[in-house]
């Protein structure tokens, strides 16, 4: 067995170690988007490049005259299906993240909530969503009632980005 000559090894090593320099690692990152009411429940959270979704499908119509305030739904008749998150759309998630800056909160927009700021008097419908991206956290509710702000735009180009992604996971029922 011929061994490389002791220089041209070095050289290889280096070169390893430069592109190991040069490449960025990217920073752990994760979402979780939630929110439920007496006829739905969305539940969609990214991890480690994982999407899962858990979900409310009323294929029998039973919520269309719903009129208690609990939900008519139970945990058995929630799905679950999960799968890689492409690229594409983490990079997409990522850059929302950034360039919103919602994970810094004087950049928050007013009509959404800190985690320490979330407690309303009022009924309303909650929405959350949890953001990390490396040591950075920042949750976010925003509260849905009829004298409400409009939701934020950045909160609603994040949701909407997930809940394309999440569409494509969902199985069509027969």
């Amino acid at each position: 067995m011929k061994l490389l000559p002791i220089s041209l090894s070095f050289t290889i090593v280096a070169l390893l170690l430069t592109a190991c320099e040069r490449l960025p690692m990217e920073e752990e990152f994760a979402l979780h988007y939630f929110t439920s009411t007496e006829g739905s429940y969305t539940d969609i959270k990214l991890e480690q490049g994982q999407l899962t979704y858990t979900y409310f499908e009323d294929t029998e119509n039973r919520c269309a005259q719903w009129f208690k305030s609990t939900p008519c739904w139970t945990q058995a008749d929630l799905k679950t299906v999960t799968a890689p998150l492409d690229a594409e759309t983490e990079k997409a998630l990522r850059n929302l993240v950034n360039e919103q800056k919602l994970l810094e909160a004087k950049a928050v927009p007013a009509a959404l909530k800190t985690a320490q700021g979330q407690a309303s008097p009022e009924r309303a419908y909650s929405e959350k969503l949890d953001i990390r991206l490396g040591q950075n956290e920042q949750q976010l509710v925003y509260l849905s009632r009829p004298d409400a702000p409009p939701k934020p735009e950045s909160f609603q180009q994040i949701e909407q980005v997930l809940q394309a992604a999440v569409q494509k996971l969902k199985i069509p029922t027969t």
